[in-house]
């Protein structure tokens, strides 16, 4: 409350709409400026471009035709040379850190479709609580005030804009200046056991993969299972249960994303039957295993109370550096998939996850026949 100052930010009426396309990482840092604009430009919107099921920032805006990116790509015009009959109503404007404006722009093509425009900043940034890459760029309420003044230098109160992003900064420097620093501190960090889960060796260990609903394809929507695939690591017996969704449907594409037809859901039977069937397909007390936590979390239903290990955990005790995807182990280690009748997505998906479970099995076995060879004074095997 001590550093608030939105009861001194100024309303300006610009003609020109702003349309500010920001980085998830930017959306809740502390000293962001598209803040500032989206508070004190009644024309101007912010879009978060979140990341989709495929991993990317690709996040379509609708703006007119002659809207144009503020972007300094080789073959942007100068806004300031221009003519009036071609300069844009609409700007779009990336919000982020440097690396992150170049990710928006690579993954949104539709923006390499728009027109380019860049400025030349007069002066260096006044943002001295973060570092620009170049002494040429500038924070983005800076970069969206300079075009403005370009644009429509008629409109009044934008150095009130930027007189507020100075009272932000100063006050930041001066509670920065005052706080009392005893010098850099690091905590312990409480590692877990490196060595690999001791359930790898239960005879009865089941290896299970989830396939989630999106509800709608909406992001923010609660999460249901709908597919429940397993495995026994020592026999290779699979259990397959499709669940038909209890709320709104997937979309089209997050069904097509797990390779799963509509008309197989609408077949497929519920929760409790699936659980029945499953605890009996497991048995009592068996272990499972997942490649990631999140199989676990989703399936938590059905799996119950039983034991539960991550197959990611152990493999990285085990190499002692990061997994990456599942499908990489298999090529690092030399994998095959092991073939199973289920369909979709998953049946690639818990194939590789036996693989890789039996595989870290295999390890486990060698690395105790290894130390009890040790234990008795024996050299172990090569």
């Amino acid at each position: 409350m001590a550093t608030c100052f939105c009861s001194e930010l100024p309303t300006l009426p610009t003609r020109t709409q702003i349309v500010i396309l920001q980085h998830p990482h930017e959306r809740c840092h502390p000293f962001g400026t598209a803040r500032l604009v989206a508070l004190c430009l009644k024309h101007s919107r912010i879009h978060v471009a979140y990341k989709g099921l495929s991993g990317d920032l690709h996040c379509p805006i609708d703006v007119p035709r002659d809207a144009a990116i503020l972007f300094p790509h080789a073959s942007a015009s100068d806004l300031a040379d221009l003519p009036a009959t071609e300069r844009p109503t609409t700007l779009v404007v990336l919000d982020g850190t440097w690396a992150h404006s170049k990710r928006l722009y690579r993954e949104n093509p539709w923006l390499q479709r728009l027109q380019h425009v860049r400025l030349r900043p007069p002066e260096p940034s006044r943002y001295r609580i973060r570092r620009e890459p170049q002494a040429d760029y500038v924070s983005t309420v800076e970069a969206v005030v300079q075009a403005l003044r370009i644009l429509e230098p008629g409109t009044p109160g934008l150095d009130g804009l930027l007189a507020a992003f100075d009272r932000m900064i100063d006050r930041q420097v001066e509670i920065v200046a005052q706080v009392e620093r005893h010098g850099r501190s690091k905590s312990q960090r409480l590692r877990p056991s490196r060595a690999l889960s001791p359930l790898l060796l239960d005879p009865r260990l089941v290896v299970a993969y989830a396939e989630s609903s999106l509800p709608g394809g909406v992001p923010t929507a609660t999460r249901e299972l709908v597919q429940w695939v397993a495995a026994r690591v020592c026999t290779g017996e699979v259990f397959e249960a499709l669940l038909q969704p209890a709320g709104e449907w997937p979309s089209p594409h997050h069904l097509a994303h797990m390779q799963l037809e509509q008309e197989t859901l609408a077949d497929g039977e519920s929760l409790a039957a699936a659980t029945e069937r499953f605890l009996a397909f497991a048995g009592p007390g068996a272990p499972i295993a997942a490649w990631t936590q999140s199989t676990l979390d989703w399936g938590s239903s059905v799996i119950g109370t039983r034991p539960q290990t991550v197959l990611k955990t152990s493999y990285c005790n085990l190499r002692n550096h990061r997994a990456s995807y599942l499908e990489t182990v298999l090529q690092r280690e030399q994998l095959a998939g092991v073939a199973n009748g289920c369909r979709g997505r998953a049946r690639e998906r818990l194939g590789n996850a036996l693989a890789v479970a039996r595989w870290l099995r295999d390890q486990s076995l060698r690395d105790g026949a290894e130390n009890s060879s040790v234990r008795n004074g024996a050299p172990a095997a090569g």
